[in-house]
């Protein structure tokens, strides 16, 4: 593929500017520095993703390096929108009818089925990290925390867990040293079901130590107004003892996941941008006008890993 330079001016350590059917996250080296093992984490993360290719999992498709301006460009699949801004979309609810919050967590539990096989916990599994497409594919995204097992590891144990708070199960919470990192994930997509599904989570704290403690004691009772199905689901899946938590395997087998809700209501719908429905780039003429004449010059300016390594064969 070919990318065209864009230019935007924005403070941050990472910008994004959104293209037709792409997304360029913009990282200055300069402020990466500044955070603790920023840069190794960045080139952790761009390592990890350039081995995953599933349907739903966000997929990084080039990456653009500016050694004079000390700057990478993660040119990523485009997402359209994501379930936590669909959900803060619809006040006071802030949930998903049924039926769209099933088809959704059906494709969760089939993109978390590919990175377990891979040997991949994502760590951070909440609406907020799960994107959709404009055909409300979702995707993944997120794998700042994520871990890859060593490909020989006996299990799944963890020693570091640095996922959001809400989404964070018992294990964490009371402070263990060693916890299976496949059962985090498993016990975070339970909350995000409970919260697309109700607008509420199962722990709520006056501040992060309040939600910990609540989270740690694990009392939580599924409510009695919630549909019987969904309630059992969700009381095996946020289970306080990892091994008596639903496997991915026994959220397959349950009746919920099994059986579609049927369709009552509308589905929400990705809320447009500045009232675009499709999102189109605003930016794409001005681009287009700043930068077109000046393309011829490009070449000389970004290189890619391809480009590197065409050039250390011809060198061979």
């Amino acid at each position: 593929r070919t990318w065209r330079r864009t230019t935007t001016r924005r403070n941050g350590t990472w910008r994004t500017c959104t293209l037709p059917s792409t997304t360029l996250t913009i990282l200055t080296k300069r402020k990466l520095r500044r955070i603790p093992n920023g840069e190794q984490n960045v080139r952790r993360e761009i390592k990890l993703l350039r081995t995953l290719h599933h349907r739903n999992v966000i997929e990084l498709l080039d990456v653009l390096y500016n050694e004079e301006k000390q700057k990478m460009y993660l040119i990523m699949e485009y997402c359209v929108g994501g379930l936590q801004e669909m959900l803060d979309s619809v006040p006071p609810e802030r949930k998903l009818p049924m039926h769209q919050a099933h088809d959704y967590f059906v494709q969760l539990l089939d993109g978390l089925e590919y990175l377990h096989g891979r040997g991949i916990i994502h760590k951070d599994i909440k609406p907020g990290n799960l994107l959709l497409t404009l055909d409300h594919t979702l995707k993944i995204s997120d794998y700042g925390v994520a871990e890859a097992l060593d490909e020989f590891a006996p299990s799944d144990e963890c020693t570091t867990g640095q996922g959001s708070p809400a989404f964070q199960p018992p294990e964490i919470a009371n402070g263990h040293d060693v916890f299976s990192g496949y059962k985090v994930d498993i016990w975070s997509t339970g909350v995000t079901l409970y919260n697309i599904t109700t607008g509420l989570y199962p722990y709520e704290g006056d501040n992060i130590y309040k939600l910990l403690e609540n989270i740690g004691k694990c009392k939580w009772v599924a409510p009695d107004w919630l549909e019987s199905r969904l309630a059992d689901l969700l009381t095996n899946i946020l289970q306080e003892d990892p091994a008596r938590r639903f496997s991915l395997q026994q959220i397959r087998q349950h009746e919920w996941f099994r059986c579609a809700p049927v369709a009552t209501c509308p589905l929400v719908p990705i809320p447009p941008l500045k009232g675009d429905a499709l999102r189109r780039s605003t930016v794409l003429p001005y681009l287009e006008a700043h930068h077109y004449e000046a393309e011829r010059d490009l070449a000389n300016v970004y290189f890619t890993e391809h480009d590197i390594n065409e050039e250390l064969a011809r060198q061979q």
